[in-house]
C-alpha cells in the first residue's frame, strides 16, 4: 500500500506484497540452478553428437540466466521487506528492480521457444538421455516461470490504473476541472470493473433483468467503499489483523478503568450489572427458549440436501439414497404428497427436508410446499405443517448460492410495502423483494390455504403460522412478517444470525412484538449493514495508518496468535508512538481519511434479541474444558461494530447456531449457566475463563474495600467485583 506505479499504470498489488513470489521463484530457481550445475558438470554426455553440443551450450547460458534472477529475486524479497505498509521510501527501488526482473523474462522467454525448437529437430533423432532430460527440464521451468507471473499480472491488472495515476498528478497541481473530471471517470471506471467481476463470477447462471439491476447496485456498492483507497488486498487482511488486536486492547484498557460499570466483556460486548440474562428458571421463559431451538430446525432443513450431507456425511448420503425415488419405491411414495417446485431430477431437496424431520423422530411435521426455485430476490422455502405444535411453518432458506449473495449485498434501504405504518419502516431491498416474491407465491399458490386445509379433523384451520428462516432466511423471515401480519395477527417469526442491516429503528421497535432472534458470539453477519460498513472502512484505515511494522510481519504475526511485538503500539499513549520516518509525507496516506461514504440510513437487526455467548476456557497439560454457553437478551442498536475474529464466520454456520443453542440448556441441566447467569460475568473466545473463586471477594475483604479493584493478570478481562446481587 499503496500500489505500484509501474508502466504509468497503478497495479492492485503493493510494494511490500513481493516477498512471498519472489521467495517462491527463488527457491524454484535454486533448486533448478542446482540440478543444472549436477547434469552439466558432474554427469557424462555424448560429445561427438550435435544436439549434446549444442544442448550444453544452451544450458551454460540459462546457468547465466539462472544466477541472474537469483540476483534480482533477493533484491526483491529484501526490499519488500522494507519500511511498512504506508512507509514506502524504503520500497523505492522495488520498481526498477521489477523492470530489470521483467527483461530477463523476456531473455527466459527466447530461450522456452528455443528449448521447443530444440526438442522439435532433435528429440526423435538424438540418443542422448541426458540431453533429452535436460531440454525438458529448461522448458518446463522456464514456461512455468513466464505463466505464472503472466496470471500474476492478470489478477494484479487494475483497468483504472492509467486514470488514478493521472488523477494523483492533477491534484498535486491543483487543476479542479481536469480532477473532477478524472474522478468522474475513476469511479465509473470503478463500477464497471466491479460488474464486470459479478458477471464473470455468475458466468454460468442465466441473465435476468432483475440479475442485470443488481449487477450495477452491487458493483456501485463496492465502487463506493473502495472509493479515494488506494489500497491493495493485502492491506485489507492486514488491516483486519490490526483491528482484532486493537478491539483486544480497547476491551483491555476498558476494564483496567476503575471508574466504569463494565465487569467483563462477553464475545466483544461488555457486560454489566444490567446485563439481563434469560431467566430458564421460570416455565414461561424456558418454553419460549425450547420453542427457540425446536424451530431452528425447520431453518437448518431448508437448506436442503447440501447442509444434511455436511453434517452427516456417511450416514446422511446413504439415507438419501435408499429413499431416493430414483432406486426406491418408498422415496417415490414419499414425495407424491409434495408440491415441489425445480427439484433436481431425484428430489434430493425434498428427501434431505423430510430426513431432517425423520432422524429426530418427528413424524408429526407434514411437508406440503416446497420451492426449489433460486433467482436474485426470488429465495428457496418450503411450507410445513406441524402437528405436535399445532402450527403452520414457512421456513426460508438462506444464503447458498451466487444469486442469494447479489441478493444480501443488494443492502439499500427500501419502503416496506404494508399500508398501516407506525412511523417510517424500511428494510433490506433485497430482502423486502424477496418477501414480497413469497407472499406473492403463497397468493397465487394458495399454498397457505391448502396448509391449513390440510388435516380439518385435527383442526389445522386454527392452528397457528410461524415464520423461520437463517441469515438471508432470517431477514426475508422478518419482513415476510411484516407482509402477512396483517392476515395472521398472531403469527411469530424467528430469525436466525439476521443480517445487520435489516429494518429502521420504527419497523425494529415494531417487530419486537412478534419476532425473535437469535445470534451466535461474535457472528459477523448481524453486525454488517451498509450503515456498519462506514465505521468499518474508517477504522481499517486508521489502523494501517498508525502501523509501523512491516505487513508481512503482520499477517504472519496474525497466524500465531497476534504477538504484541508484531503489531503497532496503541495510539492513546503518545509516548509510546514510533518517531515520524524521515520523510513524513510518504508516511501518511494519499487519501482523505474524512471522506465518508455516501448517507445510508441505519438499519437494525430484527425483534427481540437472544445472544448466544459462551466463554473459553484456557488450555492445560490435561487439555481443555468445554466451553460454557449461555443466553442473554441483547440490544438491537448494540450490534453496530464487525468484532474481528476467527470465529466470525464459523459462527453464522446453521449448524453451529443449532450446537450453540443447545448447549445452553445442556450447561443449564448441568447447573454451570446459572453459576455463570448469578455471576454476570463471563469471558470472550478469545480470551481466558474465569474460576469462580475469582469472580467474588469474600465478606472481610469487601468492607475494607467498598469500591471494585482491577485483577491484572496476562490477556485478562474480568474485574473483580464486591459479593453483591447482580441480577435485574
Amino acid at each position: 500500500m499503496p500500489g505500484m506505479v509501474m508502466f504509468r499504470r497503478r497495479w492492485s498489488v503493493g510494494s511490500d506484497d513481493l516477498v512471498l513470489p519472489a521467495l517462491f521463484l527463488f527457491l524454484l530457481h535454486c533448486i533448478w540452478l542446482v540440478v543444472l550445475s549436477v547434469v552439466l558438470f558432474g554427469l557424462p554426455y555424448g560429445s561427438d553428437q550435435s544436439c549434446s553440443v549444442t544442448l550444453v551450450d544452451h544450458g551454460r547460458g540459462y546457468l547465466g540466466i539462472l544466477v541472474s534472477c537469483l540476483i534480482c529475486e533477493s533484491a526483491i524479497m529484501w526490499l519488500s521487506m522494507r519500511g511498512s505498509i504506508l512507509y514506502t521510501q524504503p520500497r523505492e527501488a522495488v520498481q526498477y528492480v521489477l523492470y530489470i526482473r521483467l527483461a530477463i523474462l523476456l531473455v527466459e522467454l527466447v530461450y522456452a521457444v528455443v528449448g521447443i525448437a530444440w526438442l522439435v529437430q532433435y528429440y526423435q533423432p538424438c540418443s542422448d538421455v541426458t540431453a533429452k532430460n535436460l531440454a525438458l527440464g529448461i522448458v518446463a521451468c522456464n514456461w512455468l516461470v513466464i505463466f505464472s507471473v503472466c496470471i500474476t499480472l492478470m489478477c494484479t491488472f487494475d483497468p483504472t490504473g492509467r486514470t488514478f495515476v493521472k488523477l494523483k498528478a492533477t491534484r498535486r497541481r491543483q487543476r479542479n476541472l481536469t480532477t473532477y473530471t478524472l474522478r468522474h471517470r475513476l469511479e465509473e471506471g470503478q463500477a464497471s470493473s466491479w460488474s464486470r467481476r459479478l458477471k464473470f463470477f455468475m458466468c454460468c447462471t442465466r441473465a435476468q433483468d432483475t440479475q442485470s439491476d443488481a449487477y450495477s447496485e452491487v458493483a456501485s456498492l463496492f465502487a463506493e467503499f473502495f472509493r479515494d483507497l488506494d489500497i491493495v488486498p493485502s492491506d485489507i487482511i492486514a488491516g483486519l489483523v490490526l483491528l482484532r488486536q486493537r478491539q483486544r486492547s480497547k476491551r483491555s484498557s476498558i476494564l483496567d478503568q476503575a471508574n466504569n460499570d463494565i465487569l467483563a466483556f462477553l464475545s466483544g460486548m461488555p457486560v454489566t450489572r444490567n446485563t439481563r440474562y434469560l431467566d430458564l428458571k421460570t416455565s414461561a421463559e424456558m418454553n419460549m427458549y425450547k420453542d427457540v431451538c425446536y424451530y431452528m430446525l425447520f431453518a437448518l432443513a431448508a437448506y436442503g440436501w447440501p447442509m444434511y450431507l455436511m453434517r452427516k456425511p456417511a450416514c446422511g448420503l446413504c439415507r438419501l439414497v435408499s429413499s431416493c425415488p430414483c432406486t426406491s419405491v418408498s422415496g417415490s411414495r414419499l414425495s407424491q404428497s409434495v408440491t415441489v417446485e425445480e427439484d433436481n431430477c431425484c428430489g434430493c431437496n425434498v428427501l434431505a427436508i423430510r430426513r431432517h424431520f425423520l432422524d429426530r423422530d418427528l413424524k408429526q411435521v407434514h411437508i406440503v410446499y416446497t420451492s426449489c426455485h433460486d433467482a436474485v430476490y426470488e429465495t428457496p422455502f418450503f411450507v410445513a405443517v406441524d402437528h405436535a405444535k399445532k402450527k403452520v411453518v414457512i421456513s426460508i432458506r438462506g444464503t447458498l448460492s451466487p444469486k442469494d449473495a447479489l441478493t444480501d449485498l443488494t443492502g439499500d434501504s427500501e419502503r416496506l410495502p404494508v399500508e398501516e405504518q407506525h412511523g417510517t419502516w424500511l428494510g433490506h431491498k433485497g430482502m423486502v423483494y424477496s418477501a414480497e416474491y413469497i407472499k406473492k407465491k403463497l397468493e397465487q399458490e394458495m399454498i397457505l390455504s391448502q396448509a391449513f386445509g390440510r388435516d380439518l379433523s385435527k383442526g389445522t384451520m386454527h392452528y397457528g403460522l410461524v415464520i423461520v428462516g437463517h441469515s438471508l432466511g432470517a431477514g426475508t423471515a422478518a419482513i415476510l412478517s411484516f407482509l402477512l401480519r396483517p392476515q395472521y395477527p398472531t403469527l411469530q417469526c424467528y430469525s436466525y444470525s439476521p443480517p445487520g442491516g435489516l429494518l429502521s429503528e420504527d419497523a425494529m421497535e415494531y417487530s419486537k412484538e412478534f419476532v425473535t432472534s437469535v445470534v451466535l458470539g461474535k457472528d459477523l453477519v448481524p453486525r454488517l449493514g451498509l450503515s456498519q460498513l462506514e465505521g468499518f472502512r474508517r477504522h481499517l484505515l486508521e489502523v494501517l495508518q498508525k502501523s509501523n511494522k512491516p505487513k508481512w510481519r503482520i499477517i504472519a504475526g496474525g497466524t500465531k496468535c497476534i504477538p504484541k511485538s508484531e503489531l503497532p503500539l496503541e495510539d492513546d499513549d503518545p509516548q509510546s508512538q514510533p518517531a515520524a520516518p524521515p520523510s513524513s509525507r510518504l508516511w501518511l496516506h494519499p487519501s482523505d481519511l474524512s471522506i465518508a461514504l455516501s448517507a445510508s440510513t441505519p438499519l437494525y437487526p430484527p425483534g427481540k434479541i437472544i445472544h448466544v455467548v459462551h466463554n473459553h476456557p484456557p488450555e492445560t497439560c490435561c487439555g481443555q474444558e468445554e466451553p460454557t454457553y449461555s443466553a442473554l437478551w441483547g440490544d438491537n442498536k448494540a450490534f453496530d461494530e464487525v468484532i474481528i475474529s476467527p470465529a466470525m464466520l464459523n459462527e453464522h454456520m446453521p449448524h453451529m447456531v443449532m450446537e450453540g443453542l443447545n448447549k445452553v440448556l445442556e450447561n443449564y441441566n448441568k447447573g454451570k449457566t446459572a453459576l455463570l447467569s448469578a455471576a454476570k460475568i463471563m469471558v470472550s473466545p478469545t480470551e481466558v475463563d474465569l474460576n469462580p473463586e475469582s469472580i467474588f471477594m469474600d465478606a472481610s475483604t469487601t468492607s475494607h474495600q467498598p469500591t471494585p479493584t482491577t485483577h491484572h493478570r496476562r490477556n485478562s478481562s474480568v474485574r473483580l467485583v464486591p459479593q453483591a446481587p447482580l441480577w435485574v
